[in-house]
């Protein structure tokens, strides 16, 4: 940029003095004609052709520092009137023709190195006079060379001097380049204190506001490796929560399935009932477990929803409801087979209707219903407690992820609908207590 910026100074400075150069010798060139003027104007005045052309072959005769070649009188009537060269040219040529559009001025000739200056000479006449200027243009063009190369010269030292120059200035620019670099590939690293330019404030404070921010980005991924180590140790304390929960009321079941064996055991129809319903328990011992794990690694889907399950969920809860001296109804439509995780629609009753026992007093009544119509399964739970809090309906509908108030029943009820796809409404009943309502949408054997 510094170079070019030279040349391109210098070269309208080149233009500038030729310019300069022209007017010079047009103004050379009048003054010439001035004193041809004087000796040649009696004579044209007079009509002496042959005293106007001895005046002119006199003045090619007598000249210093300038070299007039030719020599012309013209009269705009009559045309030329006289016109002579000198004896460095061995023959005439005819003027330009801007002589007779203009009282005076002057026009270049390129090929002979020449120039024609002309002037009015009384009222019709034009004294024209063709000067060599030949020397003139090679000074010139010596002087353009010798400009040209000193200011090439100048500019490439000066070209040379803002580039490393630059250079130094750019080094504390590059050291944070290749940081950010290192930063993006391998991770933030600080700039050593023996890179940063003691007399560069400005580079010094940029480097120091680096290594800021490098230490604070150190520090937020240590945090951030903290915060998941915690992360991954509460995690494991709610799968331990969540299996607990979910396990203890299938066992408790199984225990009065137990005892009901051991009062009823050479009872046939109760021994068998009761053994079916402890494969059935361990069968969602089983189930649990994977619904649970399911929220955190991949596994298969349970099988189909039959009615019995429901049935057995009920049975589970009885023990419960008995000491809390509710009554368990139900209304569960006979249905066939639904494509539907038996384990997760299991858990998501068991849930429901547990929360529903724990909130409705002593002799209320809670209620499960399941119905199946076309491609939708929809399954409720009615209680006659206080109702479900306001921070807790918002949370189970996904409107309040971040209060649920420690209940993992509802947690569990809204992460299993979720990977059902169901969809979860809540209606508060005008005098007491709610229903808590989900419907699914079942797989046809097409969308399988």
């Amino acid at each position: 940029m510094i170079f070019g910026i030279a040349m391109l100074v210098t070269q309208i400075s080149v233009l500038s003095l030729s310019r300069q150069y022209e007017l010079l010798t047009e103004r050379v060139g009048q003054v010439y004609l001035d004193g041809l003027s004087a000796s040649v104007l009696p004579a044209y005045q007079a009509h002496d052709v042959d005293g106007i052309d001895r005046a002119l072959r006199q003045s090619l005769d007598f000249y210093l520092g300038i070299v007039d070649r030719q020599l012309a009188l013209i009269d705009r009537d009559r045309g030329v009137v006289a016109h002579v060269s000198g004896p460095n040219l061995k023959a005439t040529t005819p003027p330009p023709d801007a002589i007779l559009h203009a009282s005076k001025g002057y026009a270049y000739e390129d090929e002979s190195q020449s120039m024609w200056v002309w002037r009015e000479l009384g009222g019709r006449g034009i004294i024209a006079a063709n000067l060599d200027i030949s020397s003139f243009a090679q000074e010139r063009s010596a002087l353009h060379f010798r400009l040209v190369l000193v200011s090439a010269l100048l500019s490439a030292v000066a070209a040379l001097g803002g580039y490393f120059a630059i250079r130094r200035m750019q080094r504390p620019l590059k050291i944070l380049s290749e940081h950010l670099s290192h930063a993006v590939a391998f991770g933030p690293q600080q700039i050593d204190e023996a890179d940063i330019p003691m007399n560069d404030e400005e580079a010094a404070a940029l480097m120091r506001t680096y290594n800021r921010m490098t230490i604070a980005v150190q520090d937020r991924e240590r945090l951030s490796d903290q915060l998941a180590k915690l992360d991954q140790q509460a995690l494991l304390g709610r799968i331990a929560a969540t299996l607990a929960h979910e396990i203890r009321n299938p066992l408790t079941g199984m225990m009065t399935a137990l005892q009901t064996i051991r009062m009823y055991g050479k009872d046939d129809r109760s021994r068998n009932e009761a053994l079916e319903f402890i494969e059935r328990g361990i069968q969602s011992l089983q189930g649990v477990s994977e619904a649970t794990l399911n929220a955190y690694r991949p596994s298969a889907p349970g099988p189909a929803l039959k009615s019995q399950d429901l049935h057995d969920v009920l049975r589970l809860v009885e023990p419960h409801a008995a000491r809390k001296g509710v009554v368990v109804a139900k209304d569960i439509t006979h249905y066939p087979t639904v494509r539907l995780d038996a384990f997760k629609i299991r858990q998501i009753a068991l849930n429901l209707l547990l929360n529903g026992i724990q909130t409705s007093p002593r002799g209320g009544a809670v209620m499960l219903r399941a119905a199946l119509e076309n491609t939708t399964f929809t399954l409720s739970v009615s209680d006659e407690g206080d109702g479900l809090p306001r921070h807790a309906t918002n949370f189970l509908l996904g409107d309040d992820l971040a209060h649920n108030d420690g209940s993992l029943g509802l947690e569990i009820v809204r992460r299993l609908a979720g990977e059902l796809s169901g969809k979860i409404s809540v209606d508060h009943h005008t005098t007491k207590g709610s229903t808590i309502e989900l419907t699914f949408t079942v797989p046809t054997e097409e969308s399988r």
